[in-house]
């Protein structure tokens, strides 16, 4: 139950109080950045969603009224734009483009990152699956065997044309694969971001 002297601060900051809605960023700010700093790796970065956050809860403020539990409303406002911007960044075409690259040579010395390794590595083996199989062949030769598009055309018997435009869809149809599957899956985009933004 959300105490009474913070359901008057969120009244004050729904009913338009800059102060208000001042002690409110002070009070939550080193959480929300705590988190963001966490997920990025940057304090530039970290600094720069903060704000984002609390400007956006600023210009929501007309739902302050309702909310029950002000630290848990912050968190998840917190998580969702964070989390949005790390999947941006960590399935961005040319970084999956990278990662299967390195799929099957990438080691990892640590216990944890090993197992986050292999659920990454089983969440793109099914990603792949999905695609038709076309694609699919065309990316595994290419990206798992090494072909260049040249052999691959000449062994499917497809243009060369046709061979990068598989590449271009498969890596497509993989990042949005990932962005629907990785949705709850909050370590492995924690990993990511590491793999990636570090």
């Amino acid at each position: 139950m959300i105490h009474a002297n913070e359901k008057a601060l969120l009244l004050s900051v729904a009913a338009g109080d800059e102060r208000s809605f001042q002690v409110l960023v002070q009070q939550y700010w080193p959480q929300v950045y705590g988190t963001a700093l966490r997920l990025t790796r940057s304090p530039e970065q970290a600094k720069d969603l903060s704000q984002d956050i609390f400007v956006k809860l600023w210009n929501s403020r007309e739902k302050l009224p309702e909310v029950e539990n002000t630290g848990t409303f912050i968190y998840v406002c917190a998580r969702n734009l964070i989390m949005d911007h790390v999947r941006k960044k960590v399935l961005h075409t040319d970084n999956l483009d990278m990662l299967t690259d390195h799929l099957a040579t990438v080691s990892f010395s640590d216990a944890q990152s090993s197992l986050e390794y292999k659920e990454l590595e089983k969440m793109l083996l099914a990603a792949i699956e999905e695609l038709p199989e076309k694609v699919k062949q065309v990316f595994v030769l290419h990206r798992f065997n090494g072909l260049s598009h040249v052999q691959i055309s000449q062994q499917l018997n497809i243009s060369v044309v046709s061979s990068q435009t598989y590449i271009v869809r498969a890596l497509r149809s993989i990042r949005e694969y990932l962005r629907h599957h990785a949705e709850g899956v909050f370590i492995l985009l924690l990993f990511l971001s590491n793999y990636f933004l570090g």
